[in-house]
């Protein structure tokens, strides 16, 4: 009996989480409005092991010279310094990770009004037969401050399980779902990325070596896969494809670097489940017009979730790159002191309502 009572009263949390949620701007809404800033990372040296996380602090790399400048100087030194790393960008707020032996603690911060709250530590539940997977911001209320709106993924067996968080009235809670009944994990947890990728309404984490992403829809909270497009995956092997949106009109688009030849394709137009191929583009000349990069070292960091037109190109010790597909310029991603643009890059937008204060 009390089980069910649980159950009953999980449902009833959950209904209100989602309702809170859709109270808030819809995610056409808050992409017609917001406006890109610029991107946070954590600089590196192009000396360091590629791999290897850098252990500098976060930075802000302005999208043009009327851009504030930014940074995160108001946070507390363990926070501003590594001791937490960034995680997720969405709707003016960023999510900062640190990880201990306890299991990993976040961070909630709006780098614009300067707010911040730290989160407190999931249910001892969630990692005493569990694994962190992942988590991600899911929405913020317009005009609110800082109330928000996340979810934290963990993986028991192979059942997924969420772990959802809201904050209101300056406090933030906990709910964690049942595991997931009809979604199992089909791949050892150390393909997974950690960090999500937002494209197209919903969020996606590529799995090392396989020909599907995993996908949450933020709405329903629903889980599944979603398999690259053929284009990108059958004739290739097992290519580096990142999944993002096209910069003109957000469709969910699939590309691959393989050989230095660059492939796009898109959603089609109509909104069918059809794969267009809309680039294809040797980077040869390119990247020969640039450096003596070996001709097997460039792979495919992301598309720019800033939707400026660019992808993200990572090299072993050679530097990182961006491609703007329109212009098919290929620039360095250099910081003012030397340094380049660590992996992954954050866009980083004003809030829905046009601020964060």
């Amino acid at each position: 009996m009390a089980a069910v009572r649980a159950s009953v009263a999980a449902r009833r949390l959950t209904r209100r989480f989602l309702s809170s949620f859709f109270s808030s701007p819809s995610a056409g809404s808050a992409s017609a409005s917001r406006t890109l800033l610029g991107h946070f990372h954590h600089p590196t040296s192009t000396a360091r092991p590629v791999l290897v996380r850098s252990a500098s602090a976060p930075v802000f790399q302005p999208l043009s010279a009327g851009s504030p400048r930014l940074s995160l100087d108001f946070l507390s030194a363990d926070a501003a310094t590594s001791e937490f790393s960034l995680f997720d960008s969405h709707v003016g707020l960023l999510l900062l990770l640190k990880a201990t032996d306890a299991g990993p603690r976040f961070l909630v911060c709006d780098p614009v009004s300067r707010r911040h709250a730290l989160l407190p530590s999931l249910p001892a539940a969630a990692f005493s037969d569990g694994e962190f997977l992942s988590a991600a911001l899911l929405s913020r209320a317009a005009g609110s401050g800082l109330e928000f709106r996340a979810v934290c993924l963990t993986v028991q067996a192979d059942r997924l399980r969420l772990w959802l968080a809201w904050s209101g009235d300056g406090e933030v809670s906990w709910l964690g779902l049942p595991p997931s009944r009809d979604f199992r994990v089909k791949w050892p947890l150390s393909w997974s990325e950690k960090r999500c990728v937002r494209a197209a309404g919903s969020l996606y984490w590529h799995i090392s070596n396989n020909d599907s992403v995993l996908a949450l829809d933020p709405n329903t909270l629903r889980l599944s896969y979603l398999r690259a497009p053929a284009v990108i995956w059958d004739d290739l092997g097992f290519p580096n494809y990142r999944i993002g949106e096209t910069p003109g009109d957000g469709r969910l688009c699939f590309a691959a670097l393989d050989s230095q030849v660059l492939r796009l394709c898109a959603r089609g137009a109509g909104g069918d489940d059809g794969w267009v191929l809309e680039r294809e583009v040797s980077l040869v000349e390119e990247f020969d017009a640039l450096t003596n990069l070996p001709m097997a070292c460039p792979w495919l960091g992301n598309i720019d979730p800033g939707r400026t037109g660019k992808v993200f190109i990572r090299t072993f010790g050679h530097g990182h790159f961006s491609y703007d597909m329109d212009t098919g310029k290929l620039d360095r991603l250099t910081t003012d002191d030397g340094q380049e643009y660590g992996h992954p890059i954050f866009a980083y937008f004003s809030a829905p309502d046009g601020g964060s204060s």
